[in-house]
């Protein structure tokens, strides 16, 4: 923790993981007791300067939707899926291809894609 970007790189893995103490001073070569000591003194200053920079989180939701850091490099699609429950089908041989292994019923399966614009 000589160099000051041994102690930048602390103050962020920290803030942007927050592991907990014995496990990020592993990371690190240092005990619970030191990471905690070095925590105290490199927070406040990695938070001044993000604060300082105007790149803190926001805290108001209501404010996210309108923030610039919140779109930057977000991606321009998002695709999500789900499975429905239907009746079990009578025939054997459609039987196959709505079974869920997953979800031991049988379901139809639906796939969300949405654009961005």
């Amino acid at each position: 923790m000589n160099q000051p970007a041994d102690r930048l790189l602390f103050s962020l893995v920290y803030l942007k993981t927050n592991p907990l103490q014995t496990m990020h001073g592993l990371q690190f070569g240092l005990s619970q007791s030191q990471t905690n000591y070095w925590m105290h003194h490199l927070l406040p200053v990695a938070q001044a300067a993000l604060q300082e920079l105007n790149m803190t989180p926001e805290r108001d939701g209501s404010k996210v939707a309108d923030n610039a850091l919140a779109h930057e490099g977000t991606p321009d699609f998002a695709l999500d899926g789900t499975e429905r429950r239907r009746q079990r089908p009578q025939d054997a041989t459609e039987q196959k291809e709505p079974y869920s292994g997953k979800k031991k019923t049988h379901t139809d399966k639906n796939i969300i894609w949405v654009c961005f614009i």
